[in-house]
This record gives structure tokens, sequence and C-alpha cells, in this order.
């Protein structure tokens, strides 16, 4: 390369940056901003409305709560994914005698289509014994002006059984 030509070259590479930089950046109106406060209301009612399913044993109900392509993560488990599979898993949940279900939301984030929610639950059996105390992530999605799940994550806050 001759040494006239330098300076041609790196404008001609400054030009391509700043051209590639210029179209994968997101304009600047594309992040919609969001009210904390109001989604967390929104997260809560979704929460009774699901925790509903559960009183009445409608595990039909709850996984089609959840996204098409959503995924549930349970500890000490493989991912359930989608309806079909969370409906199996969920029908096994339910009838291990769990009757009753409270969820908290702790705090919410998001943005536009996506946001997420750290909460704690509790699960009931029939006698309102708690069996399950988890602290949780749920990644949620509006789809068709209402929120659901996506991404469902949980562990235990319960001790491990001691060994025998």
């Amino acid at each position: 390369m001759k040494i006239n030509q330098v300076p041609l070259m790196l404008g001609a590479l400054a030009a391509t940056l700043l051209f590639t930089a210029s179209c994968n950046s997101p304009a600047k109106d594309s992040t919609v901003t969001v009210d904390n406060a109001t989604l967390k209301k929104e997260i809560e009612a979704a929460n009774i409305e699901f925790a509903g399913f559960i009183a009445k044993g409608d595990s039909v109900g709850m996984a089609n709560f959840y996204t098409e392509d959503a995924k549930l993560m349970f500890a000490n488990a493989p991912a359930i994914v989608g309806r079909k599979n969370i409906q199996a898993a969920i029908h096994n949940v339910l009838g291990s005698g769990i009757a009753k279900a409270e969820f908290t939301t702790i705090d919410v984030w998001g943005t536009g289509d996506f946001m997420s929610e750290e909460g704690q639950s509790s699960l009931f059996d029939k006698a309102g014994t708690q069996v399950v105390k988890d602290k949780y992530i749920v990644l949620w999605k509006k789809e068709a002006g209402k929120w659901r799940p996506f991404r469902d994550i949980s562990n235990s806050d319960l001790p491990l059984p001691a060994a025998k």
C-alpha cells in the first residue's frame, strides 16, 4: 500500500464503521418508558388470576396462562418447554395435593413487551399446611395486550431434608 493511500483507506474505514453503527443502533424512541408501579399492579393482578387456577385445580387454565413458547424451570428438574408439557407438569403438581398458592411480587423491571418480576411464593395443601416456600424470577411477555409468563424459574427457601 502506498503511503498516500493510507488516509483514503482510514477515511473509508471510518465511514463504513459510522454507517454500520448507525444501522445497528436503536432509535432513541424505540425504548418505551414504563411506570414500574403500574407494571407491579398488573403483575399482582395476573398472579391473583394464576392463584385462582390453582385453587380450582385447573392445570389447563394454568398452562394456557403461559406463552405458547414458555419455559418453566423448577429446581432439581429439567426445564419444561411449551404449554402441553407445562400442563402435564402442573397436573402432577396439583395431583400431589396442592390446593392454594400465595404470590408476593417484590419488584418489577421492564420496558415495552418484556418485564421481569422478582417474587416469593408459598403453596399449601388441602389441610392448609405450607408445603412449598420459594423465591422466583419470571420474565413476562406481553401478548395481545396481556402479560403472560415466558420464562419462570424458582427455587426453595426451605432447607434440604436431613441425610439419613
